[in-house]
């Protein structure tokens, strides 16, 4: 497994980077780079709406602004390119990138076929660049310390996992978002994929799929789900069940906006208001759930500097691109079996 130290890494230069996107997702991504100046130089912003670019380039201190990412990839002064654009965009973008020498980061999903993430593996390969996809998941305190204590074995043999997403996401019917072809499913691709990573991560590998998704038009899309349920078959021969939801109406007062729950043959741990773990391993448990205690961190600036750390130290991330591509390839058979109407094997 990758380690991620948390000590400040001494360095002669600092990694200059430039942001392609900046909308959404980018102003988490600048909360990491802001909080890292001893690894990184943001020096340029990238957007097709200028203003954006603009934006972003005050907040970071970056002096080139442009609206066409090709004018970033060709500079001698960037070193790395961050990739917050929609999905359909992520291939093309990475893949020149890398082949112009430029270490990558890129927005989950990789991108929306296998394909397209083959080819941008293989384009990072090439030229010897690092590829690391924002699963910032895998960077939170809470998953973190699970996977601690799934290591451990305070769970034991894990056997049944459950897991959610929940948000009232209420957007444009023009964004991009909306159309299969750009965002190339919905709820489970766009979010849900975060949580099939965090249980690939927490349990092991899915092996086979069936899934059921619905479309509600008058809430979301009338292309791309706006709910799903998912149901997994793990390698180790765990199974798992993962709801998502795009139009929770009052997701914002609910008990949880995304839980995870976790069964073994000697405990089982959840996330809701904290993270509990009851445990025959832990003493003071005694068949009830203990809180566990979890840093105050942002998964952002965790990922962020992790991408960092594993440029100057030529480390391979945690959330490689070969990661992204097995999270990827579990959403693809999902959406696959809903076509079919019957179980999937998630390929290799």
């Amino acid at each position: 497994m990758v380690t991620f130290r948390r000590e400040v890494l001494k360095v002669a230069e600092r990694i200059r980077v430039a942001i392609i996107g900046c909308g959404g997702i980018s102003r988490s991504h600048a909360r990491g780079y802001l909080q890292s100046p001893d690894l990184f130089e943001v020096v340029a912003c990238c957007d097709e709406r200028r203003e954006l670019a603009e934006e972003r380039a005050q907040q970071l201190g970056a002096k080139f602004v442009t609206t066409d990412y090709r004018e970033v990839i060709t500079r001698d002064d960037v070193d790395a390119v961050d990739i917050c654009l929609p999905h359909y965009l992520h291939a093309e973008v990475a893949i020149a990138a890398a082949e112009a020498g430029k270490h990558v980061l890129v927005e989950k999903p990789i991108a929306n076929t296998l394909e397209e993430a083959d080819a941008m593996i293989e384009a990072a390969k090439k030229s010897g660049v690092v590829l690391m996809v924002a699963h910032n998941e895998r960077y939170m305190p809470v998953y973190r310390k699970a996977k601690d204590l799934v290591e451990q074995g305070f769970l034991g043999r894990i056997f049944l996992a459950r897991a959610d997403h929940n948000q009232f996401v209420r957007i444009d019917n023009r964004h991009w978002l909306w159309r299969k072809e750009t965002a190339g499913g919905g709820v489970l691709i766009g979010s849900g994929i975060h949580r099939v990573d965090i249980l690939r991560w927490l349990v092991g590998e899915i092996v086979r799929v069936w899934h059921r998704q619905v479309i509600v038009p008058e809430r979301f899309s009338d292309e791309v789900e706006a709910a799903s349920v998912t149901v997994f078959e793990f390698a180790n021969g765990a199974i798992g069940e993962l709801t998502c939801n795009w139009s929770a109406y009052g997701a914002t007062s609910a008990p949880w906006y995304e839980l995870l729950w976790l069964c073994g043959t000697e405990g089982s741990l959840h996330n809701v208001g904290g993270l509990f773990v009851a445990s025959e391993k832990l003493p003071e448990s005694s068949g009830k759930y203990v809180q566990i205690p979890l840093p105050d961190e942002d998964s952002f600036v965790n990922e962020i500097r992790h991408f960092g750390e594993c440029v100057l130290e030529g480390k391979t991330p945690l959330t490689s691109g070969e990661e992204g591509r097995k999270s990827l390839a579990v959403v693809l058979s999902a959406y696959k079996a809903a076509e079919a109407g019957t179980g999937v094997n998630v390929p290799i």
